[in-house]
Parts: C-alpha cells; structure tokens; sequence
C-alpha cells in the first residue's frame, strides 16, 4: 500500500494496492483499458501482450503477438479498438482489437521512421496519425484506408532535437511536440496536409516526457525530467504558463481528472502527486540579473570592480522565488513553500518577501503519496478511479485512487 506523505486533516487517505503483475522482461509502455479490467504492454522481449483479469482475480495474457523489433510506444483508441504500436525498427504498426481483447490483427505498417519511435497519438476525428523519433522528426499520417499509399507519411516537420511526446488539439488540428531539449514546437496542420509552425513554449530545462491536452478549459500540461510540471493557458493567448514544483525525481506520467479538475502526477522515485486545478494559482516570476545584491546591495562574485571599490568579499547569488529578485543568502535566510506560486516544497524566500506573506500563502494545496517503487510509466482512469503505475522492478501496479481524487 502506497504511504501518504500529506495525508491532511482527519481520516487517513491513500492509495490502495488492488493487484500487482509481474514480468519477466523489460516493460517500454503499458496501457490501462477503460471497458476491461485489463492493460496492453509493449515488452522489450518483442511482444505485444493484453492482460485480462481472470475470475481468480490475477491477470494473465489473453494475446501475445511477436513483432520484428521491440515496440517502445503504444496509443489505443477503445471506441474504434483500434491499437497503434512504434517500435525500435522505426515501424509503425495498426492492429485491430477484437471484441473480447482475446485477438490482435494488423491492419497496416506505416513507413516514414529509420530509428526507435518515442510517442505515436492516434486522432479518429481527423484519421490522423502522429509520431516523433530518435531522429529529430514529426511525422503524421492518414488512417484512411481508401487513400492510396496512406502507409508513407503525409509529411513532416523536422526538429532540432529527439521528439519525446504529442498531442493534439483534435478541433484545431494544432499539435504539441515536446523534445528532448525541453522545447515544444506549437504546429498546426492545414487542409492541405502542411504542417505550420506557430510558435515554440519554452519553460523547462530538461526532456519533455509527457504532453497532455484538455479541450474543455485549453490548457497544455508538460511534465518534464526537470521534476517540474507546466500548465500552460493556451486557450486565454496571453502566454500564461504556470509551474508546478513538488517532485524530487524526473516526471515520468501525468494525467487529467477533468471530471474532478484533478492533475495526477508520477515522478520516477515513485512518489504520485494530486495537485486540484479549480485553485487561482499565479505565474512563477521570472528571475532577476543583477551584479549586486537587490536587497543589501553589495557585490556578487563575478563584479571585480565593485569588489576592490567596496574592499567586498564577493558573494553567491541566490533568487527568492516569491518576487524573483537577486538575492544573497544572508537576504534569504527563510524557507518556505509557497503553494499558490506552484511550490509545494520549502524554496528560498528572501528578507522582504516573508514580512508580507499571509498565512493562507504557505497551505498545502496539492497531495504526495509514496508507492514505494521506482517508477518508468503511468496511466489513470477517471471514470473508475483506477491508476497503473510500471515499475523499474518490472512489476505492474493497479492502485484503487478514490480515496484521494
């Protein structure tokens, strides 16, 4: 059973351990299924595999098909049954699901990719298929049938880094690709199958490893292995992004309770976070430069000038993360959390910030639960409050989350 690291006031909520799989090879991807209680893994012994709940309540393989390389990505989409799988070969495959997930048949293998695919994302309202690569290229693709050679790409977009992660505004046909640089290439595909760059939204200093969209309030979530997650505003075009800091470890799953305004998260030391998304939170203030400290005013390190006029030490310069400016440590002596900037964790607050700080500033607003394991992979499911977590141990957890969300 996960333990709770903020478990609130009163009655004691966690995660529940409802069942655990375990698998004698590497896991690259995993899915949780909606209409089943099962999952769909991608294996690094080749395989495809579904896992069904059996009636002794442990899962088993209902299907087991061998590929031509391992698959590394996978996106099902239930109502069409239709699975999409990426593998190292840079093959990308389309199996038909059967009703009773006891069957898996391919339909089509799209070309396009030399090298292991990091993200495929599958939109049934455009028949588009997307897809980014070791290769530093976004492709995309039709899933009409009645098209002739839809299996080569409709075109590309190449970046300047490995593509990690997709995903799309379905209505607008904007796409979001994270890199490997922290970068995301804001695109738009036209009508006539041209892909636009808009802009580029850069906020994190590590690979971006999850991208995910909500359509009803337009808003873009990145999780990153620079532990910090964004939300970025696109639908109000005013640039407004704000970052969540509440992990230790790398982001490794996050997703969207839209039924409950719940962002759920998973940072790769095991450690889930339940961050409420109807709260007003601010902009994270950009970080001051300075030669001198902004407070007590004398030099930092690199002013050699300052330094022989003052007969001054020179000194480190830090940041208070409530107003942004350049500070010195004797400026900043107090930790805080300061939870409505998006840090759930005690960050440096400098001298004059913390006279001004309310009570109300400092309270918790998000949840952190440890499930004790070392975690590559994570998916949820709203509507059961189900969570699957994949572990660096191989092993594959079902958490019962209603408790918690």
């Amino acid at each position: 059973m996960a333990a709770a690291i903020d478990e609130g006031v009163g009655k004691v909520r966690r995660p529940e351990l409802l069942h655990k799989i375990d698998i004698e090879v590497s896991i690259n991807d995993a899915i949780l299924l909606i209409s089943e209680e099962g999952i769909i893994t991608a294996l690094d012994d080749r395989t495809l595999r579904i896992w069904l709940r059996r009636q002794t309540g442990k899962y088993w393989p209902s299907v087991c098909y061998t590929l031509e390389s391992a698959p590394s990505a996978l996106f099902y989409d239930e109502s069409s049954r239709r699975l999409f799988c990426g593998c190292d070969s840079g093959l990308l495959h389309e199996f038909l699901v059967s009703e009773d997930f006891n069957k898996i048949t391919l339909q089509c293998t799209y070309l396009g990719h030399q090298t292991r695919i990091h993200a495929v994302y599958f939109s049934a309202r455009n028949n588009l298929l997307l897809s980014v690569c070791r290769e530093k290229k976004f492709n995309y693709y039709s899933t009409d049938a009645s098209i002739e050679n839809h299996q080569h790409a409709l075109g590309s977009y190449t970046l300047t880094s490995w593509g990690m992660s997709i995903t799309m505004d379905e209505i607008s046909q904007h796409c979001f690709v994270g890199d490997s640089n922290g970068t995301i290439h804001f695109l738009k595909i036209d009508t006539n199958n041209k892909c636009n760059l808009i802009t580029t939204l850069k906020g994190h200093t590590g690979s971006i490893q999850n991208l995910l969209w909500d359509v009803d309030a337009a808003w873009l979530f990145s999780g990153s292995f620079d532990t910090s997650v964004v939300v970025w505003d696109v639908g109000a075009h005013q640039g407004l992004a704000v970052e969540l800091n509440g992990h230790s470890d790398r982001l490794v799953g996050i997703s969207y309770d839209n039924l409950r305004k719940l962002l759920i998260t998973c940072s790769a030391d095991g450690h889930i976070g339940v961050w409420p998304m109807n709260v007003k939170r601010n902009e994270t203030p950009k970080w001051n430069e300075s030669d001198f400290c902004q407070i007590c005013h004398l030099p930092f390190f690199w002013n050699i000038r300052a330094m022989w006029i003052q007969k001054q030490i020179g000194l480190r310069q830090h940041h208070c993360r409530k107003c942004g400016r350049a500070v010195c440590d004797k400026c900043s002596q107090t930790r805080k959390a300061l939870p409505l900037l998006g840090y759930e964790t005690v960050q440096r607050v400098c001298n004059d910030c913390v006279g001004t700080l309310r009570n109300d500033e400092t309270v918790p607003l998000a949840s952190f639960y440890d499930a004790r394991q070392g975690t590559i992979r994570m998916d949820y499911n709203q509507g059961k409050k189900v969570m699957m977590t994949v572990g660096t141990d191989r092993t594959i957890k079902i958490w019962d989350m209603s408790s918690v969300v």
